[in-house]
């Protein structure tokens, strides 16, 4: 028993002494994060990536404009949770993973979307922590990847990660929403979906009301 509160105290003490390290960093003036020394930052074509390396982990932060020919209209917000919930399905298709923990959250007024990414790649099962953003005209993405057998140890370096995600007080939903400009005019595919189900049962509802009255005027 004293052993085993031994190894929990020098974790907990690893842990505190690599969050006092982590310094924050401005990604861009709307978006802040604190990361481990070290890290890397690349500016490509007007994408941001951020590399980090912790002791249990690895961090990646990407930024990505919005792009006319393939950002959807986000006029609301069940228009940005249709683009957040098809992000998601085409990250864990390009990768082949399984999707857990997925949640609609907040971050201070802005939604975001947390979820668990699990991939095999057969030398053992890996673990990403995803968030996604959609602010000011583009789609950040924070992750925290680790490995099965760190998951104990890398727990606490993830909330520290996402804990220190910082935005201006003054960010609102509506910095959320797209410019058209930027965008390819088109909703995102489920709003698409809702429009075709609405318009389907509408469909429905007038051949009922036209069999109705054909029946009422045989009946005259």
């Amino acid at each position: 028993m004293k052993k085993l509160f031994l190894i929990y105290t020098f974790i907990f003490y690893s842990l505190a002494t690599v969050a006092q390290s982590w310094k924050p960093v401005k990604i861009d003036d709307s978006v802040q994060v604190s990361l481990p020394p070290g890290f890397k930052k690349t500016d490509t074509l007007g994408q941001t990536v951020i590399n980090a390396s912790t002791s249990f982990g690895n961090i990646i932060i990407t930024k990505q404009p919005d792009n006319p020919v393939s950002t959807p209209d986000i006029e609301k917000v069940k228009h940005l949770n249709s683009y957040y919930d098809d992000f998601v399905k085409r990250i864990s298709s390009t990768s082949k993973g399984t999707v857990s923990n997925e949640r609609d959250t907040l971050l201070g007024k802005l939604h975001v979307k947390d979820f668990t990414l699990e991939v095999d790649s057969g030398s053992g099962k890996q673990y990403r922590n995803i968030r996604i953003l959609h602010e000011n005209s583009a789609t950040y993405s924070f992750q925290f990847l680790y490995k099965e057998i760190h998951a104990q140890y890398a727990k606490g370096e993830s909330e520290t990660f996402f804990n220190s995600i910082r935005i201006p007080p003054e960010a609102d939903v509506a910095t959320q929403f797209t410019e058209p400009e930027n965008t390819n005019g088109k909703k995102p595919a489920g709003s698409m979906n809702l429009m075709m189900i609405g318009g389907g049962l509408l469909l429905v509802v007038i051949v009922v009301i036209l069999i109705i009255m054909r029946r009422r005027r045989r009946r005259i």
